[in-house]
């Protein structure tokens, strides 16, 4: 096994403070760069497969890539289409909100969500005057990464702390986040705090927009919340201090002003 792409793997897959999607680019990334067998991109297929089994945009992903390894010529096309589809999919996402950002200034969000990115990027070429109110986003902190990759495009950001959010909010003109996955009932998946974010905006009348791919869209009715390390949040050694940490949550659609999608 090539040792520099089996790492790059390793690290790709423990990466937990980037966004569903900009986890299948990286895979997307690495499975053209690397050099291997059939049997071994299998192999990286199905370990990828569970560790990523929460994300519904990573397993359709990686089935369809599985279908396409029997063929070289099939493989290498599937991976550079899908780098060609994912730069359409974000300028189509934009086209349809745009719409509704045309008048606005300051935006709030938290997280770090790769389509949430490439659509501030697009607002920002149209409106010099755009803000974004970040929050950072425990216990991983994407949110401080997210409002340093903003201010290098030349965005005026602000990071906050979560539990700053009722604060700033009603400086916000809109909330704009992502999605890990969509559920049957229109309900959606996000990181904790979103539904926080949603009744925020709820009491404050502000709109509360997702941006995210068809792909994030499931069959399933249904989300379970996983237990992350409770170590991430506070290290204790009591018996009867019990420390829990969850990294997602679903936002029900009624608490949703639209969703906008390719």
């Amino acid at each position: 096994m090539n040792k520099i792409n089996s790492k790059k793997l390793i690290t790709i897959l423990g990466n937990k403070t980037s966004g569903s999607s900009e986890l299948v680019q990286l895979l997307n990334e690495y499975f053209i760069s690397a050099n291997k067998s059939e049997s071994r991109i299998l192999k990286d297929i199905q370990i990828a497969k569970t560790k990523l089994r929460h994300f519904e945009v990573a397993n359709k992903y990686l089935n369809n890539l599985k279908k396409s390894t029997n063929n070289p010529e099939t493989l290498i096309n599937f991976l550079n289409k899908y780098s060609n589809n994912h730069k359409n999919k974000i300028e189509i996402i934009f086209k349809n909100i745009y719409p509704h950002l045309k008048s606005i200034n300051k935006v709030i969000t938290l997280s770090r969500s790769g389509t949430v990115l490439e659509i501030l990027k697009l607002l920002n070429k149209k409106n010099r005057r755009l803000r974004v109110i970040v929050c950072e986003s425990r216990p991983k902190f994407e949110g401080r990464i997210f409002a340093r990759d903003l201010a290098d495009l030349g965005i005026e950001t602000e990071l906050i702390t979560d539990a700053m959010m009722s604060l700033l909010v009603t400086k916000a003109d809109i909330a704009l986040i992502g999605a890990d996955v969509i559920l049957k009932n229109k309900n959606v998946v996000n990181k904790v705090g979103s539904k926080s974010l949603a009744l925020l905006c709820r009491e404050y009348k502000k709109p509360l927009f997702v941006v995210t791919t068809k792909d994030k869209i499931s069959q399933r009715n249904t989300f379970k919340s996983k237990k992350e390390n409770p170590e991430e949040i506070f290290k204790s050694k009591s018996e009867i201090l019990k420390v829990k940490n969850i990294y997602f949550e679903e936002v029900e659609k009624k608490l949703i002003t639209k969703i906008f999608t390719d």
